[in-house]
């Protein structure tokens, strides 16, 4: 009995440990109110976890895809929305229970997905050629745009001009006006192929995850001066739907071909925040969650630099707290929350020694 139950228990480790394997990944998406990395594992038909602090993966869902492995991932508020097939998929990113699923009626590939500042989503049709976009208050949806496009892919949402920055397999970057639909060719010729993903860095630089050349290429915020990035021998095979990270400066890279993995580039300075942490500063924020005002403690070990900067749900630096020259010991501030919206904040602390995050909500 004691050898059944043995092989039993190998069997099920050995199930976890391939459920959780990559298989295909084609696309990744940071959480940033959970520290980890949601990542589209399209060969085996599930959304994984990785921990960013720790790397432990984890199967977050794993049934629904059997019509289409899941490919572009996307977090509004608390939901993942995943699309598989023909379909959009939407899931609580703290319980991964199923929300919805609608399906795009017309469309056959659902590929790339980002967000406007209302919660619009755009969704490119790589087989359609088409741009659909999604309303995720109505659950209502229309073909923004369908003519025009050859196998468009990755893309991201670009705010300050109220548009859409997308890439097409044919290594064309294009963009559309959210105003009118209009759509218009950034650079028609990049010298790439295979052109699978596109994202963009906290300073306006974007990113296109290439299969020919196999590279990650930066263009800065008017698409004239592309530069590489990562290059071949980096760790890259078929980099697909790739997502920028700007709390870490760190890119995050599933590998759908040979590699079969996520790979994770650091693009950050001195002053950048790390994804790792430590419990040095003794950093608290009370109470937490905050209604009025809170007290924001911290402890220094030695004199020097202290920055205390205020984050967004998106990563967004909204605010620097504290940014000045303080001796060592214990300091004590207080936060009013008067001149900022009900939701999820990160307060982040660092010095030469470190840094360190906490997540704050903020509540009416």
């Amino acid at each position: 009995m004691k050898k059944i139950l043995t092989i039993v228990f190998a069997l099920f480790t050995s199930t976890i440990a391939f459920s959780q394997a990559y298989n295909s990944p084609e696309s990744i998406e940071f959480d940033y109110a959970n520290n980890r990395w949601f990542i589209a594992n399209n060969g085996g038909n599930n959304i994984l976890t990785r921990s960013s602090t720790t790397g432990a993966r984890a199967v977050f869902v794993s049934t629904g895809f059997s019509g289409g492995g899941p490919h572009g991932l996307e977090i509004v508020g608390d939901t993942l929305y995943a699309c598989a097939g023909g379909s959009l998929r939407a899931y609580n990113i703290n319980t991964a229970a199923l929300v919805f699923t609608t399906v795009i009626t017309g469309s056959t590939f659902l590929n790339g997905i980002t967000h406007d500042a209302t919660g619009n989503l755009y969704i490119t049709d790589y087989s359609g050629n088409k741009i659909y976009r999604f309303n995720t208050n109505t659950r209502q949806f229309n073909a923004f745009v369908s003519t025009g496009l050859s196998s468009p892919n990755g893309i991201i949402y670009d705010q300050p001009n109220n548009r859409c920055v997308f890439v097409q397999w044919t290594g064309a970057i294009k963009a559309v006006l959210l105003s009118d639909s209009t759509v218009s060719t950034l650079v028609a010729s990049s010298g790439l192929s295979s052109v699978d993903g596109i994202t963009k860095d906290g300073a306006g630089n974007y990113y296109l995850a290439s299969w020919s050349p196999t590279r990650i290429t930066r263009y800065n915020n008017t698409f004239t001066t592309p530069t590489t990035a990562v290059g071949t021998g980096m760790g890259l095979s078929n980099p697909a739907d790739i997502f920028y990270n700007v709390l870490t400066d760190t890119l995050g890279v599933p590998n759908s071909g040979s590699g079969n993995n996520t790979t994770y580039y650091y693009f950050g300075t001195t002053t950048s925040i790390h994804e790792s942490s430590t419990d040095a500063f003794q950093f608290s924020v009370s109470p937490n969650p905050i209604a009025k005002t809170a007290e924001i403690k911290y402890q220094i070990a030695e004199t020097g630099n202290v920055k205390i900067e205020m984050f967004d749900i998106t990563g967004k630096m909204i605010k620097t707290i504290v940014n000045e020259n303080q001796s060592k010991g214990l300091h004590v501030i207080n936060f009013d929350k008067s001149n900022f919206s009900a939701g999820n904040y990160f307060f982040t602390i660092s010095n030469g020694s470190g840094t360190e995050t906490k997540k704050v909500v903020i509540v009416d």
